[in-house]
C-alpha cells in the first residue's frame, strides 16, 4: 500500500502543477522535439494518443507525415487502429477518451514503430505515472511482445520528477520528451 499512497500523492502534486496558460507553447516545443528525434524520422507507423485537456497537444503530429494509430477499445482490451483524419475518425470511447471509430482499420501491434505515451509524471529512468488504470502498461506489454518499438513518454517540463514510485506491473518508456 505504500507505493499506492506515494502514487496518489504524486498524482495530486502533478495535477496541482499543471499550467493551462503554458500548454499551447509547451506543446509546440514538444512537437518540434518529437519531429527532430531519429526514432520519429525513421518511423513508418506511430501509435499516439488523443490528448486530453491536461496533456500535451500532439495533434499537429497526427496523420501529418506518418501513418498514425490510436488505441481503440474492443471489449476485451485495446487494439491499434489506423486513423486518417482526426476530424472524422475519432469518437468518444471508453472513459470519454477519443478513440478511432469502429470503421477505422485495425492494425497489428507488430506494425508499430514508435509509441507516444502520456503520463502525469516521468523520471529520468523512464518510469511513468499514469492515471491509475494500468492501460498504458498493458498497451506497452502488447506492443513489445509483438516486436521492437520505441516508447516515448510525452510530458510537460513540470511533469518531470526525481523518482516515480513503481510496482512490478509498471512499464518504462525508452525516453521522455
Amino acid at each position: 500500500m505504500e507505493i499506492d499512497a506515494a502514487k496518489m500523492e504524486l498524482r495530486a502534486r502533478m495535477r496541482a502543477a499543471y499550467d493551462n496558460d503554458a500548454r499551447a507553447e509547451a506543446s509546440a516545443v514538444i512537437c518540434e522535439k518529437l519531429r527532430a528525434l531519429p526514432e520519429w524520422q525513421a518511423a513508418q507507423v506511430v501509435m499516439a494518443f488523443a490528448p486530453m485537456g491536461d496533456e500535451p497537444d500532439i495533434e499537429p503530429l497526427l496523420c501529418a507525415t506518418r501513418a498514425t494509430a490510436l488505441p481503440r477499445w474492443t471489449g476485451d482490451g485495446y487494439e491499434p487502429a489506423r486513423i486518417m483524419k482526426l476530424s472524422e475518425d475519432l469518437q468518444p470511447g471508453r472513459f470519454g477518451v477519443r478513440e478511432p471509430h469502429p470503421s477505422c482499420t485495425a492494425m497489428d501491434w507488430s506494425e508499430i514503430d514508435v509509441m507516444l505515451v502520456p503520463g502525469l509524471a516521468f523520471d529520468a529512468e523512464g518510469n511513468r505515472l499514469g492515471r491509475g488504470g494500468g492501460f498504458y502498461d498493458r498497451l506497452l506489454n502488447s506492443a513489445r511482445a509483438a516486436g521492437n518499438i520505441t516508447a516515448i513518454g510525452v510530458a510537460f517540463e513540470w511533469q518531470k520528477t526525481a523518482a516515480v514510485p513503481t510496482a512490478e506491473h509498471d512499464r518504462r518508456v525508452d525516453l521522455v520528451i
